[in-house]
């Protein structure tokens, strides 16, 4: 909620709470009418669950807050002032145009990738892989050299059975940044990649290369490879069926059925785009 300050809340909601939180300090006056635009546009910007800065105001017709007014040197009004660590640490003064107002905050406010990045932490805490997949993409998209979000974007994809691309995140981080929260990933792929290795998906391998041009085998071994989060080389396989045979089995069913389970994998696209092809 926006915090009215009182000369009774005055160290409570303003100096003590912006030592946890940014406080953005609306000084106005009623009887000047250009105050009333800026208020309105704090109150847009901000908004009443801002996670990062709190909306406070101070009314100056009391004369108990005009003197809060003079000790912070204001000379005009609206004002607004960005409280930090109980001390003023950035101010606009006077009329200003909203872009102005604008600039000010977007100093104090979380990048979009930070509040992606927060959120998909969350997610992934709250077992939701596939979904915390989908945030973190954006934000590593977003940022792609914030490798704590690569990193955290490759959880990801271990925990929703996206291995290789998993590998290829984790492959791409510099060794500086290689710490122990990348090495927890690394060697939750590590498992993963050993129990994507099974004796089932061994036996097909050998019986595929005594018979490379058994259709079936290949489909076999490719729901097995899905299975194990090994999508992309599933998806290759298939595609090497249909690509010889459109209407072999359940190829095409299967095929469709791991790009509907991929989510917001970017593979989606080009593997959907290479069986329409195919078909037209």
């Amino acid at each position: 909620m926006i915090v009215t300050i009182t000369p009774q809340n005055f160290h409570t909601e303003l100096l003590e709470a912006s030592r946890q939180k940014t406080i953005a300090v609306f000084f106005y006056a009623d009887q000047l009418p250009e105050c009333r635009p800026v208020g309105q546009q704090l109150e847009q910007l901000i908004g009443p669950a801002n996670t990062s800065i709190t909306l406070a105001t101070v009314d100056v017709a009391d004369p108990q807050l005009q003197s809060l007014a003079i000790q912070l040197g204001l000379q005009a009004l609206p004002a607004i002032v960005i409280f930090k660590n109980g001390q003023p640490v950035d101010a606009l003064m006077g009329p200003q145009e909203p872009s102005a107002v604008e600039n000010l905050l977007i100093k104090y406010l979380p990048k979009e990738e930070d509040v992606l990045f927060a959120e998909g932490q969350q997610l992934l805490e709250q077992g939701d892989a596939g979904a915390a997949y989908a945030v973190l993409l954006k934000a590593q998209q977003l940022a792609p050299q914030r490798y704590e979000i690569q990193v955290a974007l490759a959880d990801a994809c271990v925990k929703s059975a996206r291995l290789d691309e998993a590998e290829a995140l984790l492959n791409a981080v510099p060794n500086v940044y290689q710490d122990s929260a990348y090495q927890q990933v690394k060697s939750a792929l590590d498992l993963a990649q050993q129990a994507s290795d099974s004796p089932e998906i061994r036996a097909l391998e050998n019986q595929l290369a005594a018979e490379p041009d058994n259709k079936q085998l290949q489909q076999d071994l490719a729901i097995q490879y899905s299975q194990a989060g090994r999508k992309q080389e599933a998806l290759d396989m298939l595609f090497a069926i249909l690509s010889k045979d459109l209407n072999f089995g359940d190829a095409r069913k299967t095929y469709q059925d791991i790009l509907a389970t991929m989510g917001a994998d970017p593979l989606v696209s080009k593997y959907r785009k290479k069986l329409y092809t195919l078909l037209y």
